[in-house]
């Protein structure tokens, strides 16, 4: 989880990004991004031959692009996790953490949630696939956040 404080960030000293909240030390939410792509790994890789019997169907087609979208939302939120960590140690500046651009496309795709829509689906798969999306909502207010800040 992001918490926020009423502090600078913790970056280096050229940086110039200034806010009036911090990214606290945040190694669960990492850790749960983490532990989030393990287990879709784990699970897309479990039920591949599942999806290889059903392949022209209507369903599996729309399965696989729920898959690839919710593919997309963990991968993004990690990457920006470890901007923020790269930031965190000095490595980065604010302004190279965020990518304009690669989010405003990263949020046309991954923002759209078709949960409802894909009711067809197992609860397991279901169950990861909202969990990916809360995940990426909360990484991305936070780089809309810190992007507002570094193009003020």
């Amino acid at each position: 989880m992001f918490w926020m404080t009423y502090e600078h960030p913790p970056a280096s000293e050229e940086a110039s990004y200034h806010s009036n909240f911090a990214v606290v030390h945040f190694s669960r939410t990492y850790d749960e991004a983490f532990a989030l792509l393990v287990e879709a790994r784990n699970y897309l890789t479990a039920h591949r031959s599942q999806r290889n019997k059903n392949h022209h169907s209507r369903e599996a087609l729309a399965q696989c692009i729920e898959e690839m979208r919710m593919t997309t939302r963990l991968i993004r939120a990690m990457a920006w996790l470890l901007a923020v960590r790269a930031v965190e140690k000095g490595e980065i500046p604010w302004e190279e953490a965020v990518d304009v651009d690669d989010l405003m496309v990263d949020l046309r795709l991954c923002i759209e949630d078709r949960h409802k829509d894909c009711q067809f689906l197992s609860p397991p798969l279901l169950d990861l696939m909202g969990r990916a999306y809360a995940l990426y909502m909360r990484a991305a207010r936070m780089e809309l956040q810190v992007a507002a800040r570094c193009n003020a």
